[in-house]
């Protein structure tokens, strides 16, 4: 017994080792976004961590999480308008330190207003052969959905095109996806649109998230990537919101 305890001590500790000290820059729009204020933003808070969202976190405490996402960004103007350079600034800055670096990019909101999905692709490929030209591994995500329902409890797609140009980059590219398109989707048609719209910033806002919003969805980034770089990075596993995400279970 003791022989079997030391063999399972052992293992535990070479896995744990085996995890190379990662760093995470996460760059998009609003829904990827920090809110300043308990009921505004995406899914970031949900993911690193915050003192909003009372600490939960989908990361093992201490891992660089740098939210870089930007309000009303589009793939263009996030560039135009200087942040992808502190983007940049970032990753170089974690690389430096000899750490692993994960760029998490997710556009689409915006760019569907205003261009065809085509040029939000080209704009994503130019960002992830700059992301690759530093030494840091980008992963494409697409957009979270909006909780707008048709009279049938679906969803009222719009953003569609755009998550599948997102996915067709990632496959052009070879990098890394993670659904989140497709995965909130199936999640808030589960719980239907009284829980759905229980994670909104705003009673009718089906946008953007509050409290509860940026937890569920922070919880399914860290699940989505976990399953992409299974036992690769410091992620820290919620069993019971992974369930009720898993399963269709309102969460709150």
């Amino acid at each position: 017994m003791l022989a079997k305890s030391l063999f399972i001590l052992v293992a535990a500790k070479a896995a744990f080792s085996a995890v190379v000290p990662t760093s995470f820059i996460l760059v998009g729009d609003s829904t990827t976004a920090n809110g300043t204020t308990p009921n505004s933003g995406g899914w970031g808070n949900g993911f690193c961590g915050s003192e909003i969202t009372g600490n939960i976190a989908s990361l093992v405490a201490g891992t660089p999480c740098i939210n870089t996402a930007k309000n009303g960004a589009t793939t263009g103007s996030f560039v135009a308008d200087g942040f992808w350079d502190i983007s940049l600034e970032a990753m170089w800055m974690e690389l430096a330190k000899g750490r692993r670096t994960l760029v998490t990019i997710q556009f689409g909101h915006n760019d569907m207003k205003i261009a065809p999905p085509e040029s939000m692709g080209a704009n994503l490929t130019e960002m992830v052969k700059q992301v690759r030209g530093l030494g840091a591994e980008p992963v494409l995500v697409t957009s979270l959905t909006r909780r707008s329902f048709n009279a049938d409890g679906t969803i009222a797609d719009t953003l569609g095109p755009w998550a599948d140009q997102t996915i067709l980059i990632a496959q052009q590219q070879g990098t890394h996806l993670l659904d989140l398109h497709a995965a909130s989707i199936q999640y808030v048609e589960a719980i239907g649109p009284d829980a759905a719209h229980r994670l909104n910033r705003l009673p009718d806002d089906d946008t953007h998230l509050n409290v509860n919003g940026t937890t569920v969805f922070g919880r399914m980034v860290a699940d989505l990537m976990d399953a992409s770089f299974p036992g690769e990075l410091p992620i820290i596993s919620n069993p019971k919101l992974s369930s009720e995400i898993e399963n269709g279970i309102p969460a709150f």
